[in-house]
């Protein structure tokens, strides 16, 4: 399970919410402040040992909210560590000159992929909400047609929408 899909379970619920603050994940009573948490989990946590809690915070959180927080809890203490975070994704941008002499950045929005030949086609200047989204591996696999030092000067975070 993903961490994000945790908080999204979580937050679902009645009475729990669920924030993330750097690298823990606070669960609380719905209408109070994270800090007034009852269980407050590491992101990287691999056992209930590692999760603190203070049952004094349980306000009127009911008992299916709170089954399903401890549900959620160890689903993500079942999931490996690397796999419980999102795969960063990157975009791919080129400063190009397209009208005239003064160089506009555009983004990769679409390819076309052949048995020995890879094609860049790049959308309108700075949009990169259009541009197409790679991760790392897809990167790696552009690597047998273009050299590795060219992927890396054109990539570039993208935006996740859902972060």
């Amino acid at each position: 399970m993903k961490i994000k899909e945790a908080v999204n379970i979580i937050n679902s619920t009645k009475t729990v919410r669920a924030s993330l603050e750097k690298e823990k994940i606070y669960f609380c009573e719905y209408t109070v402040s994270k800090f007034d948490y009852f269980l407050v989990m590491p992101q990287k946590a691999n056992n209930w040992d590692n999760v603190d809690e203070d049952f004094e915070a349980l306000y009127s959180i009911t008992p299916k909210d709170l089954a399903r927080v401890m549900d959620v809890i160890q689903r993500l203490l079942d999931t490996p560590v690397k796999e419980r975070f999102s795969e960063k994704k990157y975009v791919l941008s080129a400063m190009r000159c397209v009208e005239g002499p003064v160089p506009v950045k555009q983004y990769v929005d679409a390819m076309n992929i052949s048995t020995n030949n890879v094609e860049f086609h790049f959308g309108f200047a700075n949009e990169k909400a259009n541009a197409m989204k790679f991760t790392q591996e897809d990167l790696d696999g552009l690597s047998g047609f273009f050299p590795k030092d060219a992927i890396d000067a054109m990539k570039e975070p993208a935006e996740d929408k859902n972060d």
